[in-house]
């Protein structure tokens, strides 16, 4: 970003030599989301009747946002998710069906906020992104209406298993078994099974435990909003040791980014890493000093990227300790 950005870099530098506090202020405050998630774990598994210790949740928190990090299009932190509870003993079906149940809700959100705040606030990228003006509404409503598809067949068994039903019958699905010598109707009848089974896990969130949907709701959109406050925040402080100000409230910047998630969230390269850090430059140095704005993004990605990367590492260096440490006492038992 630098090189693009060649004659604002020793400015930019120049803010962000003087931001150590701010960074730090907003690793703290992206803590807080990691906290939070932690807590909606522990209240989901409970309500769901499954035992979680507070140390595996905060790490499924903490390696989720790194997993995700790390991955392209940052797609890698909800499977992992799955996969890390169900290794510390939490059916496949329950931690699927919490994982997604968070997913769902936070897309339910992002979904319908972009719906409504679309008209008004669309005029702010197409200035920002001229490149994209005729068609960034297009990309916008393809993202909700793919999520409201994904949301569909998480909800409705016919779906699913209409989907496995025509899975089974693939020619290609039935080589690639024989190629590995895998029975494929053992394969395929376990997981139709383990999709009935997560079927039920979601009925019993979504039909028969709505206070559940409403916590887990709630608790996303604090995240959600904990996360836009850390970007708000960083680029007035930027501005601030530049001299300089920035226009846009801390609501239009929320409302722009809930509309940008649904296109730099795509990009291709891990945690997404270029395509978020672009866009809002573009749109948001709209509304202030460029070198400010950009030093304020960079603190945002340090903060709630950068840093929770190094966290990432940190906690699976102990998560990979402790769960020797269980097996060990596992096979001594």
């Amino acid at each position: 970003m630098f090189l693009i950005f060649a004659k604002d870099s020793t400015q930019i530098l120049k803010i962000l030599f003087l931001s150590p506090i701010d960074i730090l202020i907003g690793f703290a405050l992206f803590i807080g989301i990691i906290f939070i998630d932690t807590v909606r774990t522990m209240v989901m598994t409970h309500f769901l009747g499954e035992r979680v210790k507070w140390r595996v949740a905060l790490s499924n928190s903490i390696l989720g946002y790194f997993y995700t990090y790390i991955t392209p299009s940052s797609a890698g932190g909800q499977p992992f998710q799955i996969y890390h509870l169900s290794k510390w003993k939490v059916k496949p079906e329950i931690s699927s069906a919490i994982i997604l149940t968070r997913w769902s809700t936070m897309m339910i959100f992002l979904s319908i906020a972009s719906i409504l705040l679309l008209k008004r606030y669309l005029f702010y990228i197409q200035i920002g992104i001229p490149v994209l003006s005729q068609i960034i509404w297009v990309i916008i409503l393809l993202g909700v209406l793919v999520s409201f598809a994904i949301f569909l067949i998480l909800l409705i068994p016919r779906v699913g298993i209409g989907l496995v039903n025509f899975v089974k019958k693939s020619h290609i699905l039935k080589w690639i078994f024989k190629l590995f010598k895998k029975d494929d109707v053992e394969v395929l009848t376990k997981f139709e099974y383990n999709v009935r089974q997560f079927y039920d896990a979601m009925h019993m969130i979504w039909m028969k435990k709505p206070l559940l949907i409403i916590f887990d709701g709630i608790t996303g959109i604090l995240d959600l909003g904990i996360l836009y406050y850390i970007l708000y925040r960083s680029i007035m402080a930027a501005s601030y040791e530049n001299g300089a100000q920035f226009f846009l409230s801390f609501w239009s910047l929320s409302a722009i980014f809930i509309l940008l998630s649904f296109v730099v969230y795509y990009f291709p390269t891990p945690g997404s890493s270029g395509g978020i850090e672009g866009a809002f430059y573009l749109v948001f140095s709209m509304y202030g000093s460029p070198p400010a704005v950009m030093a304020g993004i960079l603190i945002w990605r340090i903060s709630t990227y950068y840093l929770p990367i190094l966290l990432g590492i940190v906690t699976m260096f102990f998560e990979f300790k402790a769960k020797s440490k269980e097996d060990e006492n596992a096979q001594k038992a």
